[in-house]
């Protein structure tokens, strides 16, 4: 009997065990382990839950060996669920959140499970996450378990565990939001968008790549149908805001009682218009700092003066209620002092009455930099530098240590970079500086405004505005007591030491001035994102921005909030002790505004925050969060220290009979040793380069010795060596002879020399998607014109190629031409093996490019033309000895008219009758002015060809005459115009009034 094959019967499909909602939220490939994992039913029927209870779930995931060809790709693509049951897991008793339940205590109980499920963004992927409804035992209003108004009732350990933030269009782990607290330049929501692209794109691709790898061992797939279901899209950057800002308002309380704990004896007011321009309804934001960089109080508002009084009766009353003394110093930008009375400052802070007001000096220094025609004049530099050493002195033996320090870091150091010039920030950092006396400094910076009054570059262009400066200066007299050091204040803190070569160095913060307000609005500049946002969402970012920089800036950083509270109660309480130990508890909220309710209190408007607790009910983010990211990872540059401090110790020319005694007579001028002796006088010497001798070199006679640019000796030899490799342009090979005579010339070298370029190793970037750039990143095509030898033989290649020329029959540019031929000489000794194996230190000619190659060059030459007009600068004396110094005050000065002033063109003589300031009217007329520069070239030639043609000249009158009465057309002379047509007065009978009134009602 034939066997009658049997077909098999294909499987009953598994029975889906989830609840309604469930099926419709959550992604059909997850219907199935999620139904075997979480879900049973009893005896009745009805779905349970799969005891014991737990919180994280994960799929079995793909088989370990596949017999025939998986069905389908879901387990290779399944994702965790985290389960949410606080009121069944830990048997809370939570109580309704309506105001009258609340009252009378009404608790809520489980009802079911809530049937939507949310997908939660997670740094390689996603997941998802269920709760419980709850239902209130007499009103009978639902909500989820995930409700912030539940978790806010729940104990903190157990509200740590929930892993999400919950907003209606997004969900994000607690992870993502606690990187984005830490921007910074790259660290930015842009930047974390990019890096979760990233990340998701590599967990997706593993994913499929192992699901198409088991499907390829089979090879017949007639049953199957092989798909890969396509990545879920990561959120833009403006929704990864909204999630953070979401969170930020769940611990809005928190900040804003660290806010309100700072305290400080220095403080410091100043007022920008950078940050509220992300607010249009706000003109101002006003600061204040103290003396450790950290910040009471930011505030938004419409006005600077009367707007700030509720600001500053928030302060006094928080410092009158914690009992903290009064601040000492207050320093500001403007309203510093006043004729009568007191300021305005003072006026506002009337409950300190010890408070001294102090001007900021960098903001005084500014003032005269609004004298100046333009910053990127080659003489800015120089006179700022000058204009700092009349006000600041420079501490003797800070300055003498630093440069000990930079004399052993050049010897031990065979670096290029490695140079002896003190930089300004160098200054800044490891060197104290005080203010001159206010009678010194007076002096000092009418002979500063003397010497660069008429000082112009090479082309003729002046530096100083005179009528603008000496305006300035009239107004600035009064306030140079404004400046002064406050006595017996102690404006430095060491912070720690820096060790450079060999010594150690200390490194100090400056509590002087308002610089470091600058830099928190640069700060917040950066941490509000976009340029425009809703009004909820700035005041957000702003306080956790203060509480942020705060934290930075703090005497010992520590992390953990509330979380550590806790810790150290349960710990204090049971242990005796607190478990971790806390620097910067926040006291209480004192009630203080900040920020935008600041502003909605001048306005009388009212900042909404319950609207977007709830995670499921509309927030309106479409409208609410329209950010502009276009630049938001363009990074910002912090405050660099300002190179003109580089100028500031050049030696000023003074009366030094003046610092000792006022009643003395006048005497001849001499150096001013530019530092403070309150540390011990030092030599009055040259701080140059010259002085500092790398290790290496010899020690050989002055006479032999050749120094270079950088002040390092032996670059004779460096140029020697250059016009030999310069030879090789012409060759494509190099001979023995040749190879004898290089290796000759480079054993002749320094150390420095051999060493080249030392390239720094790059920092260990710990988060991938951070993208800022540090001044450690070295590129070889910028780096390359720092080495001697390099700069040396594109010295000599440009002296070889003055201009562009013809190659080959094409047109090259002068750049290319130079380029073309470094790249010829480094390919000949970098192929030649008989060079290499010779010399024990590999020569190393770096890559470079046209474009470093032109910025090199033309840096170089407006360095040159810089030293030249500072030198010229320099021998420009007083003709006469300086008036001597008034014993009174300086007082303001009434704004008058402003005299002429003569004009001081470099390298001429100034008239020996020519006082800078407050000339007199017959002084004025004494004066003799310089004539005027000749007519530019083209009108000189024009002139000449007329004048040889015979032609007559045409003379340009310097006013229009009228024809009928033949004086100017000037409304002096009675005339005027009304849409083209002229009026006079002279000859129609009329007045102007009348024809202009005729002129009109015909119109």
């Amino acid at each position: 009997m034939a066997q009658q094959a049997v077909e098999k019967l294909p499987d009953p499909p598994e029975e889906l065990l989830l609840p309604e909602g469930w099926k419709h939220t959550l992604p059909k490939e997850q219907h199935l382990w999620v139904s075997k994992a979480l879900f049973t039913k009893d005896a009745s029927g009805k779905l349970t839950l799969t005891e014991p209870l737990q919180l994280w779930w994960s799929s079995p995931g793909p088989q370990l060996l596949y017999s025939q060809p998986p069905p389908f790709p879901d387990p290779f693509f399944h994702s965790r669920l985290f389960l949410w049951l606080p009121c069944r897991m830990w048997a809370y008793r939570l109580v309704c959140t309506k105001p009258n339940c609340r009252r009378l205590g009404n608790h809520l109980r489980p009802c079911g499970l809530y049937n939507t499920v949310r997908r939660v963004l997670d740094m390689s992927g996603w997941y998802f996450i269920v709760t419980e409804y709850l239902e209130c035992c007499s009103c009978k209003k639902k909500m989820a378990g995930w409700s912030q108004d539940i978790l806010d009732q729940l104990d903190l350990i157990h509200c740590e565990k929930f892993p999400a933030v919950l907003t209606n269009r997004l969900s994000c782990d607690k992870e993502l939001v606690r990187l984005m607290q830490c921007r910074a330049p790259g660290k930015s929501a842009t930047a974390m968008y990019r890096h979760l692209c990233i990340r998701h794109k590599e967990q997706w691709m593993a994913q499929a790549t192992e699901y198409l790898s088991v499907v390829n061992k089979f090879q017949d797939l007639s049953t199957v149908t092989v798909r890969v279901p396509q990545m879920m899209p990561v959120p833009s950057p403006s929704l990864l805001l909204m999630v953070y800002a979401k969170d930020a308002l769940t611990r809005l309380g928190e900040m804003k009682a660290r806010v309100t704990s700072i305290y400080g004896s220095i403080l410091k007011v100043a007022s920008t218009k950078k940050v509220t321009k992300k607010q249009n309804s706000a003109v101002w934001t006003t600061n204040v700092g103290n003396e450790n960089g950290q910040v009471l109080m930011c505030v938004l508002t419409q006005t600077e003066g009367e707007g700030l009084l509720p600001m500053c009766s928030g302060l006094m009353e928080r410092y009158r209620r914690a009992g903290e003394p009064p601040p000492q110093i207050l320093y500001v930008g403007q309203d510093c002092c006043s004729t009568t009375g007191k300021s305005k400052m003072e006026a506002m802070f009337h409950e300190w009455d010890q408070l001294v007001v102090k001007l900021d000096a960098w903001q005084f220094m500014q003032r005269f930099a609004a004298g100046v025609t333009s910053e990127s004049h080659p003489l800015y530099g120089p006179f700022m530098g000058r204009l700092f050493s009349c006000i600041f002195e420079w501490d003797a033996g800070d300055l003498k240590t630093l440069q000990e320090a930079k004399q052993h870091e050049l010897r031990q150091s065979i670096d290029a970079k490695a140079i002896g010039k003190l930089t300004a920030k160098e200054l800044l950092r490891h060197c104290r500086h005080q203010t001159r006396e206010a009678q010194v400094t007076k002096q000092l910076i009418e002979q500063l405004l003397k010497d660069f009054m008429g000082a112009t570059d090479f082309m003729g262009n002046k530096l100083v505005d005179q009528e603008r400066m000496e305006e300035i200066w009239r107004a600035q007299q009064c306030h140079l007591l404004c400046i002064q050091d406050p006595p017996g204040v102690q404006l430095y803190r060491k912070v720690r030491e820096v060790t450079k070569g060999g010594i150690f160095l200390p490194l100090y913060h400056c509590a002087r001035g308002v610089g470091s307000l600058e830099s928190f609005n640069q700060h917040l500049n950066h941490f509000i994102p976009g340029t425009s946002t809703n009004d909820l969402y700035f005041h957000v970012y702003l306080i956790e921005g203060v509480v942020q920089w705060n934290k930075a800036r703090s005497v010992a950083v520590e992390k953990g909030g509330p979380l550590k509270q806790y810790a150290n109660r349960l710990s204090q309480k049971f242990l005796g002790y607190k478990l971790v130990e806390d620097h910067s508890s926040p006291g209480e909220y004192t009630g203080e505004l900040i920020g935008v309710e600041y502003l909605y209190s001048q306005t009388n408007r009212v900042l909404e925050v319950d609207d977007i607790m709830d995670p499921d009910a509309p927030d309106g983010s479409d409208d609410q969060l329209e950010v502009d990211l276009e630049y938001e990872d363009s990074g910002f540059d912090n405050l660099k220290s300002p190179e003109f401090l580089e100028f500031s110790l050049k030696p000023l020319q003074y009366q030094t009979v003046l610092l000792h005694s006022l009643s003395s007579g006048l005497s001849t001028s001499q150096p001013d040793p530019i530092v403070s002796s309150t540390s011990g006088p030092i030599k009055d010497e040259p701080y140059a380069a010259d002085q500092f001798t790398p290790q290496g070199i010899s020690q050989e006679d002055d006479n032999e010795k050749c120094m270079g640019p950088d002040g390092v000796p032996g670059y004779d030899r460096v140029i020697n060596l250059a016009n030999s490799l310069v030879e090789l342009r012409s060759h494509g090979f190099v001979t023995q002879r040749k190879v004898d005579e290089i290796v000759t010339l480079w054993d002749k070298l320094s150390e420095h020399d051999k060493g080249g370029v030392v390239h720094p190793a790059q920092p260990e970037n710990k988060l991938c998607f951070n993208n800022s750039h540090t001044d450690t990143f070295v590129t070889p095509c910028i780096d390359g014109l720092k080495s001697r030898l390099v700069i040396a033989i594109c010295l000599a290649l440009s002296h070889i190629h003055p201009a562009g020329q013809t190659i080959a029959g094409v047109r090259v540019n002068r750049w290319a031409a130079i380029l073309r031929d470094y790249n010829m000489i480094r390919d000949i000794v970098q192929d030649s093996t008989a060079i290499s194996t010779r010399t024990r230190i590999r020569i190393q000619l770096l890559e470079i490019n046209q474009r470093t190659l032109c910025q090199w060059y033309n840096a170089r030459k407006q360095r040159q033309e810089q030293l030249v007009l500072h030198q010229c600068i320099d021998h420009i004396k007083a003709p006469e000895p300086l008036l001597p110094v008034p014993h009174n005050v300086p007082e303001p000065l009434q704004h008058g008219h402003v005299g002429d002033v003569i004009k001081v063109v470099i390298g001429s003589p100034m008239p020996p009758d020519a006082p800078l300031l407050r000339l007199h009217p017959e002084e004025r007329a004494a004066v003799t002015r310089l004539p005027s520069p000749a007519v530019p070239r083209t009108t000189a030639w024009r002139r000449r060809k007329a004048e040889g043609r015979g032609l007559p000249l045409k003379r340009l009158c310097e006013q229009y005459l009228c024809q009928k009465c033949g004086k100017p057309k000037t409304k002096e002379f009675g005339h005027s115009q009304f849409r083209g047509v002229h009026f006079c007065a002279k000859a129609s009978g009329k007045t102007v009034q009348q024809w202009m009134e005729e002129m009109r009602r015909a119109k």
